[in-house]
């Protein structure tokens, strides 16, 4: 048996195992970062804050224009009882002036009383919206917590492998390293290929004995002849 062949089997375990972990690893990162019922539930409660912003900007400017027209008739008021015009006509106009804003107050406060109904509805629904959210949140905190867990023994696992992986690499010779990684990035990550019942388990051709008993035998690697990747005899 090869002495590299079979250290560069053991050395592909160990990998194998790797991006196992690496894949797993990856999908609880998107997982951790990527939460679809959260997301949506913490855009309602945004949108909800933004149509109150919205609702409570429109009251603000209708009370500013209630308090703008309320000065206007004391004003108006004023100018029409001090006594100190006698004008007919400018005091009849007055008069016209005072009840037409006296309408508009009227109407305006109408508009303000049915935007207060309506933003107390509003926080009654961001109330809803976001103990839907707050629910959510510890839903997902929760599932987090074993994605979390299971992420820091992933993370001791590798760290275990990477120990290994120097230790297998240390017994094979830097050429035979560089042709496993050469072969492990071309041949979907199977660099060396097991021998059974004398054929190629990656890729099924049958073997000749000649073949066989070099990559028992040889301490130099062998190959198959047919995919090309590294013969381990076992």
């Amino acid at each position: 048996m090869s002495h590299s062949s079979f250290h560069l089997y053991q050395l592909q375990k160990v990998d194998f195992r790797l991006d196992q972990i690496n894949l797993r690893l990856d999908k609880i990162s998107a997982q951790l970062a990527n939460n679809p019922k959260l997301r949506e539930a913490e855009q309602q409660v945004k949108a909800d804050q933004e149509l109150i912003t919205q609702n409570e900007t429109a009251l603000g400017s209708l009370e500013q224009f209630s308090k703008n027209k309320k000065i206007k008739i004391e004003q108006s008021e004023a100018s029409l009882y001090n006594g100190k015009n006698s004008n007919p006509k400018e005091l009849k106009d007055l008069q016209i002036e005072i009840e037409s804003l006296k309408r508009a107050v009227g109407s305006n406060e109408e508009e303000q009383l049915t935007l207060m109904a309506l933003l107390e509805e509003l926080h009654g629904q961001l109330q809803q919206s976001q103990s839907a959210s707050a629910v959510i949140l510890a839903e997902s905190e929760q599932e987090n917590q074993h994605l979390v867990l299971e992420r820091t023994d992933l993370e001791k696992e590798k760290e275990k492998l990477f120990t290994e992986r120097q230790a297998a690499t240390s017994q094979i010779q830097p050429a035979d390293v560089a042709v496993y990684e050469s072969l492990r990035s071309t041949k979907n990550h199977i660099a060396v290929t097991v021998i059974e019942e004398q054929c190629c388990t990656s890729c099924g051709s049958e073997i000749r004995v000649s073949d066989v008993q070099k990559a028992r035998a040889s301490s130099t690697l062998s190959f198959c002849p047919f995919c090309g990747r590294i013969l381990y005899a076992g």
